[in-house]
């Protein structure tokens, strides 16, 4: 049991080493969780202040007082002694990585990075927000992707912008082992410890509110490539009340920080690109996404608008599963006041998340019923087999999974892996993804179990359980760059009573894509029944979307 106690103070503590011995002192003779809990809790709510002061510094620090923006300015691919200076555990992948990174064709690596800084900058246009003077971007990779990220920083810096650089992410405290300790922070969670981060965080962002007003934008360079695995059963697993104060305590450092940096004010941009765990082929795929994620997204969005214009006629859109695939979901969407000038759907190119290829809404929860099944995806790096959910009016209301050995293990597995504990979750987006290019590289590249999010949600329809897209930043409207509509599916029956003495945010936000070959058909339904069919045994067959259909005929023809 003190094995177990250990890695549970060893991930609250790999920020701060020097307190880990006198933490241990404390904690060592624990001979219970309820006991360790207790001492946990006791050095959070002393060391309450300072713990918020090193958060609120790593989210605002540039130049000097930034430990990461040093080592990356120093980086090449000749010594990767350099890596050693984050205080990171690194693995052969990740200097392999950086050597394959910094030996990368100088052209495509500058073609790469300014595609991501073009993209954060184009998505004030596209998402209607105004950048004024700010300067400062939050800026995010995977330890290895330096000579990517120095290309980022760099051309931040060609345009007068400042890069806050974060401490990478290293393959050390990802997968399982995130998996395993995504809850250890609720052991150090008393009423009072919990009391005693919310004042400090409180003054901790005050302190460093000159820095927060100042940043306009993030951008996140993410991985893939290693396969998602099953959580460790001997995990932490917080009592309710410890678990119920965790996420007390992140609602209210989001909507903290919301109030300094409002989501309607930001822009964003997020890619992915391949690590070496994705094997022998790791060139070859890398250069399939160094393609897919600098292409011009243009000529998509224009389909896409197709697909807008047909779905803003109907009162509600239908699902269908192909095969074996027992889904049956009928998603409502809210009504426009004025179509001349609104519509319900925002038309995603390549600039938040790329690659391109998405169009969304907020759905409307009452009347959004039936069932999701999907026979097998990798969600937040947990893998589900058989994974259903069943919607009454856009909440959760039974949900399982196979591969867990009886029903009742299945119930358990999706409740603590997918509603994060919760009893049930309303849908918060439903959206139909485009990218039939990088649907036909993954299967043919057989990458999908290791797909991250950001490229999962663009090879088919998809919902997301949790909150709107435009949760916290539902006031400000947002306008399509191609018929100047504003998209008024901002927020749902939940999240507008936002403001009252109840919750209504969930800070969840995961979507669960239908790939298209489970897919049968997808159909808007307008107010009198008449029927517009989007796709059809995984093609797209509305007129005007035919050229989507290309990648994937290319792809029958080479089997």
């Amino acid at each position: 049991m003190n094995r177990a106690y250990f890695a549970v103070t060893e991930h609250l503590l790999r920020d701060w080493p020097e307190d880990i011995g006198r933490l241990r002192e404390h904690t060592g003779l624990a001979r219970s969780w309820e006991e360790l809990e207790g001492a946990l809790s006791a050095w959070a709510e002393v060391r309450a202040v300072e713990l918020a002061r090193r958060e609120a510094a790593a989210l605002t620090a540039v130049g000097e007082e930034n430990p990461w923006e040093q080592v990356l300015r120093r980086a090449g691919g000749e010594d990767l002694s350099w890596m050693e200076e984050y205080g990171l555990p690194v693995r052969e992948e990740e200097r392999a990585l950086a050597r394959f990174l910094f030996q990368y064709p100088a052209g495509r690596l500058r073609r790469m990075g300014e595609h991501i800084v073009q993209a954060v900058l184009h998505g004030f246009v596209s998402q209607s927000r105004d950048r004024r003077d700010r300067r400062l971007v939050r800026l995010s990779y995977c330890l290895g992707q330096e000579a990517l990220a120095g290309v980022v920083l760099r051309s931040l810096e060609e345009r007068g912008l400042r890069a806050i650089v974060q401490r990478p992410q290293c393959l050390a405290w990802s997968g399982e082992y995130a998996m395993a300790h995504a809850a250890d922070l609720a052991a150090c969670l008393s009423e009072g410890a919990l009391e005693a981060l919310l004042a400090a965080y409180a003054g901790a962002f005050a302190d460093r509110s000159d820095r927060l007003l100042d940043t306009c934008a993030m951008i996140g360079i993410g991985q893939f490539g290693e396969a998602a695995g099953i959580p460790r059963p001997e995990a932490y697993a917080p009592p309710p009340e410890r678990l119920a104060r965790l996420q007390r305590l992140e609602d209210a450092k989001r909507t903290l920080e919301a109030a300094y940096l409002p989501p309607s004010d930001l822009s964003f941009c997020k890619a992915a690109y391949p690590n070496l765990l994705v094997g022998e082929r790791f060139p070859a795929v890398f250069d399939a996404f160094y393609e897919l994620n600098t292409m011009d997204s243009h000529r998509y969005e224009l389909i896409q608008q197709t697909i807008i214009d047909a779905l803003d006629v109907c009162a509600y859109v239908e699902l269908k599963g192909a095969g074996e695939n027992r889904t049956d979901l009928r998603i409502s969407l809210p009504p426009l006041g004025d179509p001349s000038r609104e519509t319900n759907f925002l038309n995603c190119g390549g600039d938040l998340n790329i690659p391109h290829g998405e169009l969304f809404t907020t759905p409307r929860l009452e009347g959004t019923s039936g069932v999701l099944h999907v026979r097998e995806i990798y969600l937040r790096g947990v893998h589900f087999q058989d994974l259903f959910l069943r919607f009454e009016d856009g909440l959760v209301t039974d949900y399982g999974c196979g591969g867990c050995g009886d029903a009742a293990a299945g119930r358990a597995y999706v409740r603590e892996h997918l509603l994060q504990g919760r009893d049930t979750l309303p849908m918060g987006e439903f959206a139909i993804g485009s990218n039939t290019l990088a649907y036909a590289i993954v299967r043919d590249m057989d990458l999908l179990p290791r797909m991250p999010i950001l490229l999962a949600e663009k090879m088919g329809p998809h919902i997301a359980v949790g909150d709107p897209c435009f949760a916290r930043g539902e006031d400000a409207p947002v306008y399509n760059l191609y018929d100047k509509k504003e998209m008024v599916a901002r927020e749902n029956e939940r999240t507008a009573r936002r403001g009252g003495d109840q919750p209504v945010y969930t800070n969840v936000h995961t979507d669960i894509t239908l790939a298209f070959d489970e897919l049968e058909r997808l159909e808007g339904v307008r107010a009198g029944g008449a029927r517009v069919t989007i796709l059809e045994r995984g093609r797209f067959v509305l007129a005007g979307t035919e050229a989507l259909n290309e990648p994937l005929t290319r792809r029958e023809h080479h089997e």
